[in-house]
């Protein structure tokens, strides 16, 4: 439970701060400078003058105060009568400044003082108020110049001497070469002070003109930078629109390049067929007898024939890739084991006369899936048919097995290999490594054919390999995609 000195004791701290608080606003409002002045120095010097001018009074009271208390009959002394002169004017001063006139009330404030403290000592022989003749010459260094601070001492010194003289007096000689002394040391304060002022002052006007200097650079270097920014993006628009209409031209060209494969290959196909058929009819003898030599020669040509026939392809099928025109026919339910049949039935020739063996590692229990059949034949033929050229010795194997929702194909053969670098080029149109060149030619299609299709099923091709260590092709596909299916409803539809 708290007592009632436990109640004071913690009310008393905030009673204290109330009351500094207080206090200090009251000072604050009194050393106030009048609103009309808005120069900071000038305010500066009448807030430093009305402070000095207080506590001058303040100081002033309390030692009249002191004498009224302890002195008998205190006007007898005409020091007290200074002293009430003294705080009076000063009140007075202090009243008048209330009004702005701060170098005048200060000139003002100095001569008083000067006076009090240079001639009234005299008055009576009341020498303690001497040494107070330095005041005038502090308050004249506080608030003018140096030349004025040297006048006043020259004034002060003069006037104390000559009072001094006849009274031949050795206190009042001692306290006279103090006067010297201190105002001699006012002097060169106030002088080193202004000299380095005006050091200072000559150091900040250099700083401001090279500050002001490196502005305007400044100020230049932007409206050049902006002049140049306005030029390059006027040049940067320019060549943007150029661009995009060179960039317009070249899709007009490359479609107008699709278009004309597409209508050349439709074009060579249809003759080319026709030439393979009529050439298959002689060389099985159903226009005549041929002997072995004609035979041989005639399935040459319908070796190189159907090779053009198969580049013919490839350049249709990229075209119509590439315009946006392949369309696959895709079919719910395919067989994979049918069309892997297909493929070992196909790699059998192609490994004809090599001394290379063909593996499978196919799983059992594939399911079926939702694919274009055709377009999957393909795929596999091209990535067998690769194998099968570039391997010259060792084997080619394909695997197949199911990997959660997908279907993973892979042809591993023993051929020279795939440079690291060489990965991704392999994957684009017309493109082939030196190590494909080499070993067997052809447009380069293959590959990116296959890449396409497989992601138009919604998989994914890859290559593991290395110079002299084989090839090694991977692509997985979704045993049933959402998307097709709905491409299978839509076949259907339109059937």
């Amino acid at each position: 439970m708290l007592t009632s000195s436990d109640t004071i004791s913690m009310a008393s701290p905030n009673t204290y701060e109330r009351l500094i608080a207080a206090l200090r606003l009251t000072v604050d409002k009194l050393v106030q400078p009048p609103a009309r002045i808005n120069d900071p120095e000038h305010i500066k010097r009448a807030r430093l003058l009305n402070s000095i001018l207080l506590v001058t009074i303040l100081a002033g009271c309390l030692i009249l105060g002191r004498v009224f208390i302890v002195a008998g009959n205190p006007w007898d002394d005409p020091e007290v009568y200074a002293g009430v002169f003294g705080v009076a004017i000063t009140f007075a001063f202090y009243m008048y400044h209330r009004s702005g006139h701060t170098s005048r009330v200060a000139a003002m404030f100095i001569g008083v003082s000067l006076v009090l403290f240079t001639l009234v000592p005299f008055i009576g022989a009341a020498h303690t108020f001497l040494p107070y003749a330095v005041v005038p010459i502090l308050l004249t260094a506080i608030f003018f110049s140096v030349r004025w601070v040297a006048v006043v001492s020259v004034v002060i010194l003069v006037v104390t001497g000559v009072l001094m003289y006849p009274l031949d007096n050795q206190r009042y000689i001692d306290i006279w070469y103090f006067l010297i002394f201190g105002s001699m040391l006012i002097v060169t304060y106030i002088r080193h002070q202004t000299a380095m002022e005006q050091i200072r002052q000559t150091a900040l006007t250099q700083a401001n003109e090279r500050l002001c200097q490196s502005e305007e650079n400044l100020q230049q270097l932007n409206h050049q930078l902006e002049a140049r920014v306005t030029e390059r993006t006027h040049d940067l628009a320019t060549k943007n629109i150029e661009l995009a209409s060179a960039w317009e031209a070249a899709k007009q060209a490359d479609l107008v390049k699709s278009q004309f494969l597409a209508s050349m290959s439709h074009e060579l196909r249809t003759p080319l067929n026709a030439i393979l058929n009529f050439t298959e009819f002689v060389s099985l003898g159903m226009l005549g007898e041929i002997n072995e030599r004609q035979t041989d020669a005639l399935n040459k040509s319908l070796d190189s024939g159907r090779h053009l026939l198969a580049l013919i392809n490839d350049v249709l099928d990229i075209t119509k890739i590439e315009s946006g025109m392949m369309r696959l026919f895709i079919e719910d339910n395919v067989d994979v084991y049918e069309i892997l049949d297909a493929a070992e039935s196909a790699v059998q020739s192609y490994l004809q006369g090599k001394p290379v063996s063909f593996i499978t590692e196919i799983e059992e229990n594939l399911p079926a899936i939702v694919t274009d059949r055709r377009r999957l034949r393909q795929i596999l033929l091209n990535l067998l048919s690769n194998a099968c050229k570039f391997t010259e010795q060792g084997s080619v194997r394909l695997c197949v097995r199911r990997q959660g929702d997908d279907l993973c194909f892979s042809v591993i053969d023993t051929g020279p290999g795939i440079a690291p670098q060489d990965h991704d080029v392999i994957f684009e149109p017309f493109k082939q490594t030196e190590t494909g060149i080499r070993h067997a030619g052809g447009t380069g299609l293959g590959l990116p054919i296959s890449k396409r299709l497989i992601e138009a099923n919604y998989g994914r091709l890859w290559v593991e390999s290395e110079l002299g260590r084989g090839a090694a092709f991977h692509f997985a596909i979704p045993v049933r995609q959402p998307e097709l299916l709905l491409l299978v409803s839509d076949v259907e539809t339109a059937s």
